[in-house]
């Protein structure tokens, strides 16, 4: 029912858009006052330029629009943006855009081909950003962006940036709500002048809300979190040509329960983990489904994450040249937890880590040219090093349970890492104008990656003394080094003042890697992954400025893919022989009259692989032998090792479809109080969460998020009711096979977005 009900409302709600778009033309040429769309200006090309004027593939949202979705994560981008997903499983983590990203499993010193900048500056793990509620404009970059921004960042860059100081007035916000399982937040922000040219800010957050998912074996709520950071910023014009800003954060992250919330999805006969004589599931209340929100896993678990870091930014005006040098350090402490993920109520597997402990060092120099020169350009250098420090992990399995006491170190004792990676970049990109209509795009970017990195381990005095006696692993290490050349050529042109007309062709690089896994300590080397993006695309302002609407086409080749692939237990990070995605995005903004404004946005993207060999899916396993000899035959199969080849097949985690529909209304009702309303629907189509298998097919879902609110013109104040996930739309972050089962098991993993979430809020401004 509750399906039948959604989808009426999305037909209604799409209807009355459509409605709205197909009458607002001859509306609107009977309005005598003008009404226009914001101006939306972007630095995607690092330098300030109109949206419309940009030829790139790139999506901007402002402040407004992300607080009036009800949004409160970074991550929650997703239901907001078509094209864009966010993956917090180890065989999908990270941003994806246009189906790809990085799938790096446990690797300590994999690049994510989706790169995050927080003003200017190149995350490169961690988010800096746990609250949006200074956040000026969020921007999404589809294709290779090196040549922009000087580091790796083959698919694409998520580019925030926060608000900078105001040295006119003291002023100031705060706002808090309060929603379902007693979700709280609280944030403000305070600027105060200094002197004429000097301003601080402060910005601090708490963000709260308890356990969605129920243990019954622990009789505990799992899944409550709690963040809260703060971040400072100070700004001084000591000069008309020179700027210093400077800006730290910190910000910290608890979890009650395991990373991994997962719930049993499918249990065939036959493992006595979960089936008698081992386990009645039945007697724990749990019926393994897709809808099971129960928890068995009989090991407690936990999670605490802490991250910082600070930036200075520099600015010379050197004339009508400008040059900017921006120093950065970022710090995150993974401090110590436990988890179990068999799964299951019997104690196959435990597992503690000690901490974990990275760090980033970055240097960026650039000279930007004058805009509305010949030739306008960015050109600089970056340089970085990054380390990672992984002390202590220490995995415990009992492989025969519930039969006998088979206790395993699957770590060999403790197991500890280091890698380095050091990065060099020369990049530029610019515009050569050969007239008022056409101009030509390029960009270079010459790189060199270093990589160094160590795994050993020693024995653990806190394992139980039934554990089968094991080995150490002495000190194994493995290095890497790669040099690149990468860039775009391209074109635009302008037939008419209000479209824009481009095309690209862009070389993306991702650096090469040394990985060692957490459990084995197998060491993968992994070569660089490449990228060559075609793209066409038309940015258009139509209706005397009350619409836009762009679009643009895309084919992008991978080569060596960096992706994760389970081996046995674990996931291992290892070169894919190849990818292509392709498809078309449309986004389109709508000013119907000055109190309601519209928009639609819309990303097809069919990414498959061109050549894959990777361990047989486990539903072909679990037909039988027969099965595996049919299906499971690449070069290079063995009995012990059948392969398969999934040439042809999606991209694991990637919707082929993903939209996404808002409407916005704002009115003065009496004497200077104002209503508004705002909705967001964003629907996104099936994925598979393994490749090649079936098993794990996770159906098409919609998420509506409303907010209404009523508060004063000049903005004083508001107090508001909203709904993120209005219908109640049970959706998961995957489906997988149950590490530590026999083929055939899966489990779901949990998410919070996943339960609908009511609530009610209240700022003020000052």
């Amino acid at each position: 029912m509750k399906k039948v009900v959604q989808h009426g409302c999305l037909r209604s709600y799409a209807a009355a858009i459509a409605l709205l778009v197909g009458l607002a033309p001859p509306a609107l040429a009977q309005q005598s006052d003008a009404i226009l769309l914001d101006e939306v200006v972007v630095t995607a090309s690092r330098r300030q330029e109109k949206l419309q004027e940009v030829p790139l593939a790139v999506t901007a949202v402002s402040a407004e629009q992300l607080a009036a979705t009800g949004i409160k994560g970074l991550t929650d981008i997703q239901y907001t943006t078509p094209g864009v997903q966010f993956g917090s499983t180890p065989n999908d983590a990270g941003f994806r855009l246009r189906g790809v990203g990085n799938a790096g499993g446990f690797a300590s010193s994999s690049e994510s081909p989706v790169g995050v900048v927080v003003d200017g500056v190149v995350v490169g793990f961690g988010s800096p950003v746990e609250s949006l509620g200074d956040i000026e404009r969020l921007e999404v970059l589809k294709g290779p962006q090196g040549t922009q921004f000087g580091k790796n960042a083959s698919s694409g860059v998520i580019s925030i940036t926060t608000r900078r100081p105001d040295m006119n007035a003291v002023s100031g916000d705060l706002f808090a709500s309060y929603a379902s399982l007693n979700e709280t937040d609280i944030h403000g922000n305070l600027n105060v002048p200094l002197a004429e040219n000097a301003a601080m800010a402060i910005y601090a957050f708490d963000r709260r809300y308890d356990g969605f998912v129920k243990n019954v074996v622990r009789n505990e709520e799992w899944g409550g979190t709690t963040r809260q950071g703060v971040r400072g910023k100070l700004l001084l014009e000591a000069s008309d040509n020179f700027t210093a800003y400077l800006i730290a954060d910190y910000s910290r992250r608890k979890q009650k329960g395991p990373g991994q919330l997962w719930t049993l999805n499918k249990v065939p006969t036959g493992d006595p983990r979960f089936n008698p004589p081992g386990v009645n599931l039945a007697s724990l209340g749990v019926t393994p489904s897709y809808d099971n929100e129960s928890s068995v896993e009989n090991g407690a678990g936990n999670e605490r994450e802490r991250n910082y870091g600070s930036s200075l930014e520099l600015n010379w005006l050197l004339g009508d040249y400008e040059l900017t040098a921006l120093s950065a350090w970022r710090g995150q402490d993974m401090r110590p937890s436990s988890y179990a993920i068999d799964a299951g109520p019997l104690p196959t597997f435990e597992a503690r880590r000690k901490n974990t402990a990275r760090s980033m060092l970055s240097q960026e120099i650039r000279l930007t040219s004058p805009k509305n020169e010949t030739l306008e350009y960015v050109t600089g250098i970056y340089l970085s090093r990054q380390k990672v420090d992984q002390t202590g992990e220490s995995a415990l399995l009992r492989p025969a349970l519930p039969f006998a006491p088979v206790a395993l170190s699957i770590t060999a004792g403790l197991n500890s890492g280091e890698t380095t990676t050091d990065s060099a970049a020369l990049f530029g990109d610019g515009k050569l104008h050969l007239g008022d209509q056409f101009s030509l795009l390029g960009g270079l970017r010459i790189s060199k990656d270093w990589v160094e990195a160590s795994n050993w381990s020693v024995r653990d005095p806190e394992l139980p003394a039934n554990v089968t006696p094991y080995t150490p692993r002495p000190r194994s290490t493995g290095k890497v080094n790669d040099s690149s050349l990468s860039g775009r050529i391209g074109a635009e042109y302008k037939p008419v003042d209000d479209v824009l007309l481009y095309g690209t062709y862009a070389h993306g690089y991702l650096g090469p890697t040394v990985t060692f896994s957490a459990l084995s300590g197998t060491r993968t080397l992994v070569n660089p992954q490449t990228v060559d993006d075609f793209t066409i695309g038309a940015k258009t302002t139509l209706l005397d400025g009350r619409l836009t609407l762009n679009g643009n086409l895309f084919h992008d080749k991978y080569k060596n893919l960096q992706t994760a692939v389970l081996r046995g237990s674990e996931f291992l990070t290892e070169n894919a022989g190849g990818l292509r995605s392709k498809g078309f995005e449309i986004e389109s903004n709508l000013q119907v009259t000055h109190e309601l404004r519209l928009n639609a946005s819309l990303s097809y993207s069919d990414a498959a692989f061109t050549d894959y060999l990777t361990a047989c899916p486990n539903n072909i396993q679990q037909q039988g032998a027969a099965a595996i000899a049919a299906q499971c035959n690449a070069p290079g199969s063995t009995s012990a090792n059948p392969l398969y080849q999934a040439k042809g097949d999606p991209l694991a985690n990637a919707p082929k479809v993903s939209y996404t529909l808002g409407a916005s209304y704002e009115r003065d009702i009496f004497n200077g109080l104002l209503f508004d309303m705002n909705v967001n629907y964003a629907w996104r189509d099936k994925t598979y969460n393994a490749v090649g298998n079936p098993d794990t097919r996770h159906p098409a879902y919609g998420v509506m998020n409303v907010s209404l609110g009523l508060g004063a013109e000049d903005g004083a104040w508001r107090v508001g009711l909203f709904a993120r996930n209005l219908f109640d739309e049970n959706f998961k972050a995957a489906i997988l096979a149950t590490p530590f089962a026999n083929v055939g098991n899966y489990v779901n993993w949990n998410v919070r977005e996943g339960r609908r979430t009511l609530g009610v809020s209240l700022e003020t401004r000052f």
